[in-house]
C-alpha cells in the first residue's frame, strides 16, 4: 500500500485537528474519532490498521484508549503511535505496555512526526507481509521466520549475526526470558499462552525499533526458544545504551497483556552478552559462542527477581550451562531417591512465649555442587518441568516427617508453600489431601503459605481452592504479605486466616517512625478482620521487641532459630521447655 493511500485512524481527546493536519502533511489519510469505542468499530470493521493516539495532556484517558485498541490493532497485524507529553516522558515504557508500537514525546515538529508515523506504518506493513502466502517466497520466508511470532528464528540470527561480525567487529546480544508461560499455559491452554506469546513479540518489536531506530546499529529480534526471545545488535553501542535498553525491556512487562477478556500478567529477565574485536572467534563459531554466553547470563538473572538484568563474566557464568544441565539431570534422581534436605524453621507465638509452629523449608546437598539454596532448587525443577512433581515430594515427606516427631513436638503447626503452578495443577487438592491421609497429619495442624504473586493471574480460580481447603481446617495464610501489588485489598478479598509480613515490614519496624507506623497499621487492619500476623525475618532482639510492640502474635527468623533438622529441632524444643517455656 503506497503511503499516499494509507488511512490512518486519529483518536485525541484534544488535539484531533492538529494530529489530522499533520498525518495530512504525511501523505496519509486521517480518519478522526474521538471517542474509544468508536475508535475500536473502526479497527474492528478493518478500516483502519494503522492509529495514532494522542494522550498529551490526557494520560489516563489516552492510555486507556490504547489497551481498548491495542488487542485490535495487534490482531490486524497493524501498528500504533502514541503520543506523550513532556512531562509524560517518563510513561514511555508504560505506553509500550499499554500496547504502543511507537512513542513519540512532545515537543515535535511536522517532519518528526511524519517520521514516526512512517515507522509506524513500516511496522505494520512488515507485521502484514508476514501472513502472506505466496508460493515459494513464502516457504523461504517461513524458513527464517518463527511460525507463532512471525520473529526470525534462532537459525536466522545466527546467519545474520555471522553475515554481521564480517562488516563490524562489535556485536552485541541481549537474551530475554518470560517469565508464567507455563503456568498460563497450564491454567488457560496452549491458545493463550500462545496469544500471550505474539502479544510479546508485538512489544518488544515496538521497543526496539523505538530505541534502535536512528539506524547507527543494524538489529534483529529473534525468538529462541518457547519463551525466550533475543535482540542481536551490530555496530558500536554505548554501554549504557545496552543497559537502557535492557532496562526498557524488562519495564514493558509491568503492564499486564490483554488476551481476549483476561489480563495476563508476565515477567521478564535479561541476559546480556558482548563481543569486541573478535574476542569469540570468527563467524559461526562466534555466533554460536555468543548466544551461548546470552543464555547463560540469562540463567543467572533467572535466579534474581523478576525484572533481573545479568551480563555474561566469562569468569563467572563459563560453565553455568554445563552447570544447570547437570543440575536438570540430577534433580531427577534427587527427587527419586529422596536426596531432598527438609529444614524446619521454629515459630515462636509472643503471647505465650511457647514456640507453636514450625515452617518447611528445602536445601538441595548436591554431591558435586554442595548445599544448594532452595531458590537454585526451585529455578531447577522450572527449568526441568519438575515444579509439580517436587512440591508434592515436599510436602509428602514433611507431613511425615513431622508425625515422627516425639511427643513434645507433637501439637507444633507445619506450614508449607504453595507455588503458582500448584494452584494451576488440576491434581493439587487431591494430591494433598492422599498425602494428609497417609501421613495421618490432622488437617487443623497444616497451614498453606501462598504468596501474592501465585494468586494474582487467577484470583477468582485460587481463591475457590483454598476456600475449600479452609473448609476442612486447613489454614491459609498470605505470604511474603507486603511484596505484591494490592497487599491491602488480598487481606479482605481473600479466604484466609493470616498474614506473615515480609522481611521489607519487619526491617521497617527497626526503621523510621513513619515507616514504623505503616507496618502498626497493616497490623492493626489485620487483627480487626480477624487474622493472625507473623512477622519473619526476625534477626535481632529490636526487632522482636518491636514487633511484640506492634502487635504481632508470632515471630519467625534467626534470632529465634536458624533453619533445623527433625534431631536438632527436638533438641532445640527440649531446651525450650527446659528454659520456662512449652515447645507446643
Amino acid at each position: 500500500m503506497s503511503r499516499a493511500s494509507e488511512v490512518v485512524l486519529v483518536v485525541s481527546p484534544r488535539y484531533a485537528n492538529d494530529v489530522a493536519m499533520g498525518v495530512e502533511a504525511a501523505g496519509m489519510v486521517p480518519r478522526v474519532e474521538r471517542l474509544g469505542l468508536e475508535a475500536l468499530a473502526q479497527c474492528r470493521d478493518g478500516n483502519v490498521r494503522v492509529a495514532v493516539v494522542d494522550a498529551r495532556g490526557a494520560l489516563d484517558q489516552g492510555l486507556g484508549i490504547v489497551r481498548l485498541l491495542g488487542p485490535e490493532i495487534n490482531r490486524q497485524q497493524g501498528g500504533m503511535l502514541v503520543l506523550l507529553s513532556r512531562s509524560n516522558s517518563a510513561d514511555t515504557a508504560l505506553a509500550h505496555g499499554s500496547g504502543a508500537t511507537n512513542v513519540l514525546v512532545s515537543p515535535f515538529n511536522t517532519d518528526a512526526f511524519g517520521n514516526a508515523l512512517w515507522l509506524t506504518a513500516r511496522t505494520a506493513e512488515r507485521l502484514a507481509a508476514r501472513v502472506v502466502n505466496d508460493g515459494e517466497a513464502a516457504t523461504r520466508d517461513a524458513q527464517m521466520r518463527d511460525a507463532l511470532t512471525g520473529l526470525a528464528t534462532g537459525d536466522r540470527m545466527r546467519g545474520w549475526m555471522t553475515t554481521q561480525l564480517a562488516l563490524s567487529p562489535s556485536l552485541i546480544v541481549l537474551t530475554l526470558g518470560v517469565g508464567r508461560i507455563a503456568a498460563i499455559n497450564a491454567a488457560y491452554g496452549r491458545s493463550v499462552a500462545d496469544e500471550a506469546l505474539r502479544a510479546v513479540a508485538v512489544r518488544l518489536e515496538g521497543i526496539v525499533d523505538d530505541r534502535l531506530a536512528d539506524g547507527v546499529q543494524s538489529h534483529l529480534l529473534a525468538r529462541l526458544a518457547a519463551a525466550e526471545f533475543a535482540i542481536a545488535v551490530s555496530g558500536a553501542i554505548a554501554s549504557a545504551g545496552v543497559d537502557i535498553l535492557a532496562q526498557q525491556l524488562v519495564s514493558a512487562f509491568a503492564m499486564p497483556f490483554l488476551i481476549g477478556d483476561r489480563e495476563i500478567h508476565l515477567t521478564a529477565r535479561v541476559g546480556i552478552a558482548r563481543l569486541e574485536h573478535g574476542d569469540a572467534g570468527e563467524g559461526s563459531e562466534a555466533a554460536d559462542v555468543l548466544i551461548q554466553q546470552g543464555s547463560a547470563a540469562l540463567a543467572t538473572a533467572r535466579a534474581g527477581e523478576p525484572g533481573a538484568i545479568a551480563t555474561f563474566q566469562p569468569e563467572t557464568q563459563g560453565n553455568t550451562l554445563l552447570r544447570m544441565a547437570d543440575l536438570v539431570g540430577d534433580l531427577h534422581h534427587a527427587i527419586q531417591n529422596d536426596d531432598i534436605t527438609l529444614l524446619f524453621q521454629p515459630v515462636l507465638d509472643l503471647a505465650s512465649g511457647r514456640i507453636t509452629g514450625v515452617e518447611a523449608l528445602v536445601r538441595w546437598n548436591h554431591p558435586v555442587f554442595g548445599l544448594l539454596d532452595a531458590e537454585t532448587l526451585l529455578e531447577t525443577a522450572a527449568t526441568a518441568e519438575l515444579a509439580i512433581r517436587l512440591g508434592r515430594h515436599i510436602r509428602a515427606r514433611a507431613m511425615r516427617e513431622v508425625m515422627s516427631w516425639p511427643s513434645p513436638l507433637a501439637g507444633l503447626r507445619l506450614a508449607l508453600n504453595v507455588t503458582a503452578a500448584d494452584l494451576v495443577d488440576t491434581g493439587f487438592v487431591d494430591a494433598l489431601t492422599a498425602a494428609l491421609a497417609t501421613s495421618a497429619l490432622p488437617y487443623d495442624r497444616l497451614t498453606l503459605e501462598v504468596t501474592e504473586g501465585a494468586l494474582i493471574e487467577n484470583i477468582d480460580g485460587a481463591a475457590v481452592i483454598l476456600e475449600g481447603l479452609r473448609q476442612t481446617g486447613i489454614h491459609i495464610a498470605l505470604d511474603d504479605f507486603g511484596t505484591g501489588f494490592s497487599s491491602l485489598a488480598w487481606m479482605a478479598r481473600l479466604p484466609i486466616d493470616g498474614i506473615k509480613l515480609d522481611r521489607s515490614f519487619t526491617r521497617a519496624l527497626g526503621g523510621t517512625e513513619r515507616e514504623r507506623i505503616v507496618v502498626e497499621t497493616v497490623v492493626s487492619l489485620a487483627k480487626r478482620l480477624g487474622l493472625s500476623v507473623i512477622a519473619e525475618g526476625i534477626e535481632e532482639s529490636v526487632q522482636l521487641a518491636a514487633a511484640f510492640a506492634a502487635g504481632c502474635d508470632a515471630v519467625q527468623g534467626f534470632q529465634i532459630a536458624v533453619p533445623l533438622s527433625s534431631r536438632r529441632l527436638v533438641e532445640f524444643c527440649e531446651g525450650w521447655v527446659v528454659n520456662g517455656a512449652e515447645c507446643r
